[in-house]
């Protein structure tokens, strides 16, 4: 079972490092850079606006510090991070 969780900024990477920080119970910087994992640079970009304007959407899944995580976007551009 996962979880989505809300946090107050608008970076994907900060979402997930402070989600599984939240469920660990832990401060971000004791767990792995996420760069072990994926490199959140390339995640951004995965998702980013095209050049016409328009928005991608997809999902993408992988894992961090013991954690399935999974990112989905839709057409309204706002990241659902769900970290099981």
């Amino acid at each position: 079972m996962g979880q989505s969780l809300a946090v107050d900024t608008d970076e994907v990477h900060e979402r997930i490092v402070t989600g599984v920080a939240a469920l660990e119970g832990v401060d971000p910087m004791a767990l792995p850079p996420l760069f072990d994992a994926v490199d959140p640079d390339a995640l951004a970009a995965i998702f980013a606006t095209t050049e016409s304007g328009g928005r991608r959407a997809g999902h993408v899944g992988f894992t961090y510090a013991e954690h399935q995580v999974t990112v989905e976007f839709d057409e309204s551009g706002e990241p659902v991070v769900t970290i099981g």
